[in-house]
């Protein structure tokens, strides 16, 4: 057990690199290679909550990152074109963050990208064994958000 315990962070951050590199080199090969991943994820996450209204605040605690890092993201797909910011009617310092229609097409092709590397990530895996697995890393998320300061 011991000798395993320090190997979860090393094979956690193993695959998410492998996968990382697999998707970007995925998404080149379609052209659409300036797109950061992390700035895919949130594009991702404003096509699926697009029928809502979305703050940049909303994006900073979605992905736990801090607002700095969260407003240089979307200047850099704002100036791609692939989103825009909009002012509300109720409050005009308030911004929403919405995807164009070149957004939306880009991350269509990201998401049929992620689906077949998401097959082939669990082939040959029994089904008992991926929920095994889905439910050993839901733990181990619970598991550090609590050590957070």
């Amino acid at each position: 057990m011991e000798e395993a315990c320090g190997k979860v962070g090393f094979e956690i951050r193993r695959l998410d690199h492998t996968i990382s590199r697999t998707i970007e080199a995925w998404v080149k090969a379609e052209g659409i290679d300036e797109i950061p991943l992390m700035n895919g994820w949130i594009m991702r996450y404003l096509y699926e909550n697009r029928k809502k209204d979305i703050f940049q605040k909303d994006i900073e605690k979605f992905f736990s990152i801090g607002r700095s890092t969260v407003t240089n993201i979307i200047q850099i797909l704002e100036k791609k074109g692939y989103v825009r910011r909009e002012s509300v009617e109720y409050d005009a310092r308030l911004k929403k963050v919405i995807l164009t229609e070149q957004g939306i097409e880009s991350h269509e092709k990201i998401e049929a990208i992620i689906g077949c590397l998401n097959h082939r990530m669990i082939q040959g895996i029994e089904d008992d064994d991926l929920q095994v697995f889905l439910r050993v890393a839901d733990q181990i998320r619970r598991n550090v958000e609590k050590e957070k300061l």
